[in-house]
């Protein structure tokens, strides 16, 4: 018995009725799978690198241009969980202190008229070494180091 083309047992007439099987669903996954990756790639390809930093495996944190930060200004940036109050106290110094309150987690303030840090939440003053000048706790705010390199300003882990 032969068969004849386009008959009823021929490649044809299996493919009229093809269904999906688990090799094709497996090669169409794998296929997904690359485009999503390789979208991805891409995302971090063109994130500024800033948005890269990882607070636990950086040594230092990026505050900005030395140029974009006059002399008497501060700048809060965040790294990680912590949140740092940076000042530029002269052309080429800078103090970088704990941006929060050690008492209730009050953000900072720089005042440059009195060249205190105060916060505003509960009236506590700070020096620009973290001292407690006035207020009702005893608890310093913690320091950081910073540096320049490039025209880059960067706090550094204390």
């Amino acid at each position: 018995m032969t068969e004849s083309i386009g008959g009823p047992g021929s490649r044809d007439a299996h493919r009229a009725g093809w269904q999906a099987g688990f090799n094709e669903y497996l090669l169409a996954g794998i296929v997904v799978l690359a485009l999503v990756g390789a979208i991805f790639a891409i995302g971090l390809y063109l994130l500024p690198p800033a948005h890269l930093q990882l607070a636990d495996l950086q040594p230092a944190a990026r505050v900005g241009r030395q140029a974009d930060i006059p002399v008497g200004a501060s700048r809060l940036i965040n790294w990680g969980d912590r949140v740092i109050l940076v000042v530029r106290t002269g052309e080429a110094t800078y103090a970088a202190l704990q941006g929060t309150a050690p008492t209730d987690g009050c953000i900072l303030e720089w005042d440059p008229t009195s060249l205190r840090v105060l916060s505003p939440c509960t009236y506590l003053v700070y020096d620009l070494h973290g001292n407690v000048v006035r207020g009702l706790t005893t608890v310093p705010l913690q320091r950081y180091g910073v540096f320049v390199h490039d025209g880059i300003v960067y706090v550094a882990r204390s």
